[in-house]
């Protein structure tokens, strides 16, 4: 006979295949809405493709957010010792800001937020050279990843003053401080460019979207490409992978242009 632990998890290890298996789904459907094109041949009983899509999205999107954390952590941290130093003690609103933030710093110290810190500077100093390449290399744009850090920086701030605050009751404290923190995961879903260049970055993880390859055609979708370049007698052209490896058709970016392509006729090197 079969125990009933063993088939609850063999259940929750089928529920969390599915589920797995669906966010992949969701997220490449996501991605190739973004970039105008639906393979042909794809099915969903291509599991290990979309298992593939939503390990490598997951890690990526782990290694951000342990970077964005870390900065977000020394910035409110540095607001914060500021802010207690630039406060003049000699006015009773100087001394209100004061006692303000010294409760916000003890609530934040015993939720551990400034924990560590060493190993925050460590990891967000990473963040910093990641950043800077980001920008540098056209991928991250500038002005959303600081409007993105001051967003975070500010409600890291108010989370723990929510609970220090005498205006917001003791038993909603824990909802106000999981509704800032929806909201701010919200703001960086939409104010930043970050959830396209993970899906992109993970994209180019597993295979499916390379840059700058030599691509070789045959067929009609060589005349095809010919025609996009003007060069009758081109046989290898450069250019960009958006999707490729899965289905029966990749689509690709030569001279500038997206050209859809079947897998038959297509040949890569990299």
């Amino acid at each position: 006979m079969i125990s009933s632990k063993c088939v609850f998890n063999m259940q929750t290890a089928k529920n969390t295949y599915r589920a797995l298996t669906g966010a992949g789904v969701v997220i490449f459907m996501m991605y190739s809405l973004r970039i105008g094109f639906l393979p042909t041949g794809l099915s969903l009983s291509d599991v290990i493709f979309f298992l593939l899509v939503i390990i490598s999205f997951s890690i990526l999107l782990a290694f951000f957010m342990a970077l964005w954390f870390s900065m977000s952590v020394i910035l409110s941290y540095l607001l914060i010792k500021t802010i207690l130093l630039a406060s003049p003690m000699q006015t009773r609103k100087g001394r209100a800001w004061r006692r303000t933030l010294r409760g916000t710093y003890r609530v934040a110290s015993r939720m551990k937020i400034f924990e560590g810190l060493y190993i925050h500077t460590l990891i967000a100093l990473i963040g910093i050279a990641v950043i800077y390449l980001g920008v540098h290399n056209g991928i991250l744009d500038c002005g959303s990843i600081t409007l993105l850090f001051f967003f975070s920086v500010l409600f890291l701030t108010i989370i723990p003053w929510v609970y220090i605050d005498k205006k917001v009751m003791k038993k909603d404290k824990n909802k106000v401080a999981l509704s800032i923190s929806g909201l701010l995961v919200t703001l960086i879903v939409f104010i930043s460019d970050i959830p396209p260049v993970l899906s992109d970055a993970g994209m180019a993880y597993i295979g499916v979207r390379k840059s700058n390859v030599t691509i070789l055609l045959h067929g009609k979708d060589l005349e095809m490409a010919r025609h996009l370049t003007g060069n009758q007698n081109q046989t290898f052209f450069r250019g960009d992978t958006l999707f490729s490896g899965v289905g029966s058709t990749s689509l690709l970016i030569i001279n500038n242009q997206k050209i859809i392509v079947s897998n038959e006729n297509l040949t890569l090197a990299f």
